[in-house]
């Protein structure tokens, strides 16, 4: 009984379906209500024959059958297992099977899940006609019912239809034209992007060529348009391969005034592209076309004659060959740069402009030459006195060379003839001679470019030879012009440390090469004074070292007065960068009444059991500063009571 009625339930089920779907499969076993529809179409299932259990897959995978088990699932039985709703555009296979009881039957039905783009009717105003067309490649829809705007009842035109003409009681008159897309019975309306609305007048709807308005060029793979379109008119863009190339449609584009393309994919080295719009005329049937662009294939190469650049210059009206931002040449290709130097890196650029007025701008070409003979010489140049043997010379290598090593010459006397020192493949070297400290030695640096020429000599770059003398507490230092940074030189900084090489003090001198300073008031005994020569390109050079240690300092007032009144009472040593002191006095026998090790401690003018009588005293003092340094003074002093 219960078998009975789940088949009477089945049955009745299968002829609801049935009549909702009127589309056969393609062997006959069951009906769908729609081949086509837009996003979220529902598409029921109807089995035409109750037999057997029936299976569904709603995206099945026709090339192996037997891969959709899992897509088949449970068998349907509910009326929801009939019907499947698709979100998504894209053509679907929806497979049928009927489970008998000793085999199975299959069968299948295709339907296209469609996302339209808006219609777009093209407008032309012809001999006061209006022609209405549109582009079949780009619309879906099989039917377009047109309400001219004009008060007239709304006509319905098959996509063949087009083009046609209408004419309008008043062309001069602004009408709002309302088109509306629908499919033919096979298809599901539920599009909503199937309207398409212009207001214009008739008469004014006239037919434009486009106009490409500019080309630039991205990478080596592509390059982007820019253009001005009617907007009531279709174009096609098309893009052909170099000069004997066919062109061929990559787009359409229609209801725009201004657009943009990016065209990919390309070989821009190996080829040359130029692009194109067209539109055909409703009047005349005669094609409307834009003007040309075309992009600029460019080569450039290294030759032992100099460096080859070629473009496709028959394609422009005017061509200018760039070499590292500067025009070299004007006029057609190829051209070969002789004024280049072995190893150097080059950058070379075409600019053009075409027909229409239109600049063009290749893509930046880097060459390195393979020949030429070195023209620029190496005219950055710093010292760095490291100790009293070794100075480190560093030079700046003119932006683009490349050289392959680098020549350091050397002479000892301003007059002499330099010498080959030594050679080296990078930008620094120290040279390890001797007395740095005290003399001068004068440098400079060529290199050889990979070709084996050799650049010429022109800055002679000397280490700096700081020196002082001192005028009492005054310590007046001079040192020699650097020339290593020609006009380039920017300032000289004096610079000042302590003991550790804390910095103490700098002072800009400008470009003199003297300075002075007074160092009575100093409280650091022994302090380093180096001078730093500043390019405007950012090197420095660096003097010696200059070590100066400030001489113990002191003395023994020429008299006293212990006499009780609270001045003078004392006499003892008074000195500056004292770590050790001996204080001895004598009488004027010579025999010694007094010895102190101490700046603190001094003699109050008594004997051991009396006060000394007054008259001349003699004595001694040494010292010794903290760095070992000792020093001694004699001589006499009062004592008056």
């Amino acid at each position: 009984m219960r078998t009975l009625l789940l088949i009477i339930f089945l049955v009745l089920n299968s002829f609801s379906l049935w009549a909702q779907g009127s589309f056969t499969s393609e062997n006959g076993l069951f009906s769908v209500n729609y081949l086509k529809g837009c996003e979220f179409t529902q598409i029921e299932v109807t089995p035409i024959n109750a037999t057997g259990t029936p299976f569904i897959c709603f995206d099945a995978d026709l090339s192996d059958i037997g891969a959709n088990n899992d897509c088949f699932g449970n068998p349907a039985q509910e009326a929801e297992d009939f019907r499947f709703t698709y979100q998504d555009a894209g053509t679907y296979n929806i497979l049928f099977l009927r489970q008998l009881s000793n085999s199975q039957v299959y069968d299948s039905i295709t339907i296209e899940i469609i996302d339209p783009r808006t219609p777009f009717v093209s407008l032309s105003s012809c001999n006061d006609d209006l022609v209405l067309d549109l582009d079949p490649q780009q619309e879906t829809f099989d039917f377009y019912t047109v309400d001219f705007g004009d008060g007239s009842v709304p006509q319905e035109y098959s996509i063949n239809a087009f083009p046609f003409t209408y004419q309008y009681g008043d062309p001069t008159q602004e009408f709002t034209m309302t088109v509306t897309g629908s499919f033919n019975n096979t298809g599901n309306n539920n599009c909503s992007n199937n309207v398409f609305t212009n207001t214009f007048i008739p008469v004014e709807q006239n037919e434009e060529a486009a106009s490409i308005n500019s080309l630039e060029i991205l990478s080596e793979n592509s390059f982007e348009i820019d253009f001005s379109l009617n907007e009531n008119q279709s174009y096609q863009l098309q893009l052909k391969q170099n000069e004997n190339g066919n062109y061929e449609n990559v787009a359409t584009f229609s209801g725009m005034e201004n657009g943009s393309y990016t065209f990919q994919n390309l070989n821009l080295d190996e080829n040359f592209y130029c692009a194109r719009i067209i539109t055909t005329s409703q009047c005349n049937g005669q094609e409307l076309i834009s003007n040309e662009v075309c992009t600029i294939q460019f080569s450039a190469t290294a030759d032992l004659e100099g460096n080859i650049l070629d473009w496709n210059h028959f394609s422009f009206e005017n061509s200018q060959l760039l070499k590292n931002g500067q025009v070299i040449h004007t006029g057609n290709a190829p051209f070969v740069d002789e004024n280049v130097l072995c190893g150097q890196t080059d950058q070379y650029q075409i600019s053009v402009i075409d027909e229409a007025g239109i600049e063009i701008v290749s893509l930046v070409k880097e060459v390195t030459a393979i020949s030429g003979t070195p023209t620029i010489p190496i005219s950055q140049i710093s010292t760095n006195v490291l100790s009293d043997n070794e100075v480190e010379l560093t030079w700046e290598v003119p932006q683009g060379l490349q050289p392959d090593r680098f020549i350091i010459y050397k002479k000892r006397n301003p007059n002499e003839d330099f010498f080959r020192l030594d050679t080296t493949s990078t930008n620094t070297y120290v040279d390890q001679g001797i007395a740095f400290f005290d003399r001068i030695y004068y440098y400079s640096i060529a290199y050889i470019n990979s070709c084996g020429g050799i650049s010429p000599v022109q800055t002679i770059a000397s280490n700096i030879l700081l020196k002082l003398d001192q005028d009492e507490s005054i310590i007046n230092f001079n040192w020699n012009s650097f020339t290593g940074f020609n006009s380039q030189l920017r300032e000289y900084v004096i610079v000042k440390y302590d003991e550790n090489m804390n910095l103490l003090d700098e002072n800009n001198i400008g470009l003199d090469s003297v300075y002075s300073e007074n160092i009575a008031q100093s409280n650091d005994q022994l302090v380093f004074y180096q001078v730093e020569a500043y390019s405007e390109s950012g090197l420095i050079a660096y003097s010696n070292l200059l070590r100066y240690k400030i001489p113990s300092s002191f003395y023994v007032p020429s008299g006293f007065s212990p006499n009780g009144d609270a001045l003078n009472e004392e006499i003892h040593v008074v000195g500056k960068f004292i770590e050790e002191v001996e204080f001895s006095i004598y009488n004027r026998w010579g025999t010694l009444i007094f010895r102190s090790n101490s700046l603190e401690k001094g003699w109050d003018g008594f004997l051991p059991t009396r006060p000394a009588p007054e008259g001349t005293y003699s004595y001694t003092v040494r010292v010794k500063d903290k760095y070992g340094e000792e020093y001694y003074k004699s001589g006499v002093f009062n004592l008056i009571r």
